[in-house]
């Protein structure tokens, strides 16, 4: 298989709707993609290119090292993302900013930066007054590249909207080290799923955040390309939050799936979805994937040994 090309990067961007001067909010996963010359810098490069001086890159560096411990340190500058190459890269790059969050904070570079991860870090990065409101006013983008909506973050600030009665915020405090190397104390603010009776997340539901996705795909709002092997996706914020108030108006569980259905997920047409191995976060639990891509039969699976 050949290498995919900066050029190449670039062109699928255009073609699925990603222009100059546009907020992108990037969820990726960069083994989707296949060989790519020069690796996540050649990505990153490309989304820069598109974007130019005037747009703003946006990526989650979320941690979720942090849940295991009781006494978390956060430290910005030097904590690694866990959310893949892609981000961690644009984390490092010169001039990167970055939020100061429990577990989901982001790194932005571009003059929207500033807005986006100067927050004030006691607030829930889903309130209107955080990162999400500020990337909502400035009519972000979300760039889904070889992953399905299953990833899309920007539906958890959807629930926070929706107000849904099976997510909950919950008060921390943690220790985090300042730019000049001190380390304060510091209240913040959690969004997690309530237990259910049985303890577990969800209950007899799981979230199925394709079923939204899909709804956009067939209002023509959610552009579509290749890279390399990845399927990528890119679709208006805006869109999607308007979309789940009038939903979820009407049905509380817009985001999840059937009752009794845990492991069921909204099937998608462009591209194909594949469940990865089963992953572990930084905390120690495990996870599974919903990549997307063109081929199925390209997709290099991880080395669990």
């Amino acid at each position: 298989m050949s290498h995919v090309t900066e050029e190449q990067v670039t062109s699928g961007l255009r073609d699925a709707g990603v222009r100059s001067g546009q907020v992108i909010l990037v969820h990726s996963a960069m083994r989707t993609l296949g060989m790519v010359a020069g690796g996540a810098d050649t990505v990153a490069n490309g989304l820069l290119d598109v974007l130019g001086p005037q747009g703003t890159l946006v990526v989650p560096t979320f941690t979720f090292a942090h849940e295991a411990t009781d006494d978390p340190l956060i430290d910005p500058k030097n904590d690694p993302s866990e959310m893949g190459a892609i981000t961690e890269t644009v984390r490092r790059r010169p001039g990167a900013m970055r939020s100061t969050a429990y577990r989901h904070s982001f790194a932005a570079i571009g003059p929207q930066a500033p807005d986006i991860t100067q927050v004030d870090p006691s607030l829930s990065v889903f309130d209107v007054n955080s990162s999400f409101g500020a990337m909502l006013k400035v009519d972000t983008h979300i760039l889904l590249l070889g992953m399905t909506y299953a990833h899309s973050t920007s539906h958890h600030f959807a629930e926070w909207l929706c107000d849904v009665p099976y997510r909950h915020t919950l008060p921390i405090e943690v220790k985090v080290r300042m730019p000049d190397g001190s380390i304060q104390t510091q209240s913040m603010t959690d969004y997690q799923p309530k237990p259910s009776p049985d303890g577990s997340y969800y209950g007899s539901r799981g979230p199925d955040f394709n079923r939204l996705g899909r709804e956009l795909e067939q209002r023509g709002q959610v552009g579509t390309a290749p890279i390399g092997n990845a399927a990528i996706r890119c679709y208006a914020m805006r869109n999607l939050i308007d979309l789940a108030k009038k939903e979820g108006t009407r049905n509380a569980n817009v985001f999840r799936t059937e009752d009794g259905k845990k492991e069921q997920y909204t099937p998608l047409k462009f591209g194909t979805i594949v469940i990865s191995p089963m992953l572990q976060d930084g905390a120690g639990r495990e996870f599974s994937c919903q990549w997307c891509v063109m081929d199925e039969q390209k997709l290099k699976l991880p080395s669990l040994t």
